[in-house]
């Protein structure tokens, strides 16, 4: 089976990305033929000319049709098309009967940031009242330019009835819930690689690893390791980064160690030598690569409890759960300081070699091209 696989990275690495590079590598090593497209935000230019190119690049049209023609392939997977590469990608499969697969790495068919997720809180306004609400909030980059392009973009391509025409692939039921799309939908989760290095209970750090945002719970984080003292390591990058930075300098607070962005290997390293690895995502995510990666390693998660990262952590089996607040997040970490850590880290390797391994996620994959082509 031959794949064309298409993406647009962003400008700041997400779990995205490396879910890319993974099912990229992983179909090379099952002997698949795979012809990658991607394209990345960095090269975006500004004005009118990119507003317009995000709504339909002619470029990405007539380069995807010179490729379907040249390599034949026979399925494309669609990961993200935002801005660089644009939906345009699809009209090109469509237009050379190429079935094409849609992975949903976030919201973006129902909410123009993506996220469910506003001034603090989660919010479906679009979905129950209309994108008019999204216009309202400035909800895209707090820029009523910008969210307006964005609007424009979701209900064009609405309106001209291509989400019809494709399959997607949700990484769990909530999500399928949530975007209630048009097309046929599968239920695929992300995996990872295993790592020979494993729990150590001896371990003296907790580790923060994630975009740097107010959604993705890291000021909680901070708060509550403020009021414990316990030694937290912080790795990632994004635009709270600075206000991070002076909250630690402010409080002087010399048991959180903030590395800024790290690259992948020297990440996992960390992550490999952490207690735990605390997740406390304040939006629903649409999945949570980081907890699958602490499992691979028997590390257990405390997660606040709560979307999708929730949902992944079983309450003292695989990590522990908290609710939302900073003092439910230190009386969390105090419980898991009590509990049997060593059976935690267990069950979080089982639960990764049951439901996250490549294996598994390979032969799902297949499940799902072989019934989009049939």
């Amino acid at each position: 089976m031959k794949v064309l696989v298409v993406h647009n990275r962003y400008r700041i690495r997400g779990g995205e990305d490396s879910v890319v590079e993974n099912e990229t590598a992983m179909l090379k090593k099952h002997g698949h033929e795979v012809i990658c497209f991607i394209r990345s935000n960095e090269d975006m230019k500004g004005g009118v000319g990119a507003a317009l190119n995000s709504l339909f690049s002619i470029k990405t049209f007539r380069e995807i049709k010179k490729i379907i023609r040249a390599e034949k392939p026979d399925i494309i997977h669609v990961h993200n098309t935002i801005h660089v590469i644009s939906p345009a990608v699809y009209y090109a499969a469509v237009s050379e009967k190429v079935p094409v697969v849609q992975t949903l790495h976030n919201f973006r068919l129902k909410c123009v940031n993506g996220e469910f997720y506003r001034n603090g809180h989660c919010c479906e306004d679009c979905v129950k009242h209309g994108m008019f609400c999204a216009l309202k909030h400035k909800c895209y980059r707090h820029s009523l330019p910008q969210t307006f392009m964005m609007a424009v973009n979701m209900l064009v391509h609405r309106l001209t009835g291509i989400y019809k025409k494709l399959n997607y692939i949700a990484l769990t039921e909530f999500d399928k819930e949530k975007l209630t799309l048009p097309g046929k939908v599968y239920i695929k989760p992300n995996f990872t690689g295993a790592d020979e290095n494993i729990y150590d209970p001896g371990s003296d750090y907790y580790i923060y690893i994630g975009r740097i945002e107010e959604n993705k719970g890291i000021a909680t984080v901070a708060r509550a390791f403020r009021l414990n003292g316990k030694k937290l390591v912080i790795a990632g990058d994004g635009s709270c980064a600075d206000k991070l930075r002076a909250y630690i300098k402010r409080h002087e607070l010399e048991n959180i160690d903030y590395r800024g962005a790290l690259d992948h290997e020297e990440t996992m390293r960390l992550l490999a030598g952490a207690k735990a690895l605390i997740a406390p995502s304040q939006w629903y995510e649409t999945f949570g690569m980081t907890v699958i990666e602490a499992f691979a390693r028997g590390i257990p998660v405390i997660a606040n409890d709560f979307g999708n990262m929730g949902a992944l952590v079983t309450d003292g089996v695989c990590g522990l759960k908290y609710r939302h607040s900073v003092r439910a997040l230190k009386e969390c970490i105090d419980r898991f300081e009590e509990s049997d850590r060593r059976l935690l880290s267990q069950n979080a390797l089982k639960e990764y070699t049951e439901k996250y391994t490549e294996e598994k996620n390979y032969e799902r994959l297949m499940e799902i091209y072989e019934d989009v082509l049939s």
